[in-house]
């Protein structure tokens, strides 16, 4: 019997985080719609800067979407400007504004 619990502890405390970590691919106009922290992965292009240095507006068939990139999210991020990236990241929602904390970008080939 304890060689049964053992496994089905782990699993009890590893899916939580697993389920909590799993990003869902969607739209801008889905993203738009989601809660705030939602774990999202985004595809589309970087049309250019929103803003300050940080800040970018990512754009697909569905609308665009200001997304926040840290300096070392990327190499060089004026040569990102007006390719197709590939964005992971959670909605955040603050003063009426949806925008997309980036964790990871890339640029897709």
């Amino acid at each position: 019997m304890k060689k049964n619990l053992a496994p089905l502890l782990l699993l009890a405390f590893a899916l939580p985080f697993y389920a909590h970590s799993a990003a869902k691919t969607v739209s801008v106009k889905e993203a738009k719609t989601l809660h705030d922290d939602a774990h999202v992965i985004l595809k589309g292009k970087i049309t250019g800067r929103a803003g300050d240095d940080d800040h970018y507006w990512l754009e697909d068939s569905t609308g665009k979407i200001r997304i926040d990139v840290e300096d070392d999210d990327w190499e060089d991020s004026g040569a990102a400007i007006g390719k197709t990236v590939r964005v992971v990241g959670d909605v955040d929602k603050n003063d009426g504004h949806t925008e997309i904390e980036v964790d990871h970008i890339s640029v897709v080939h």
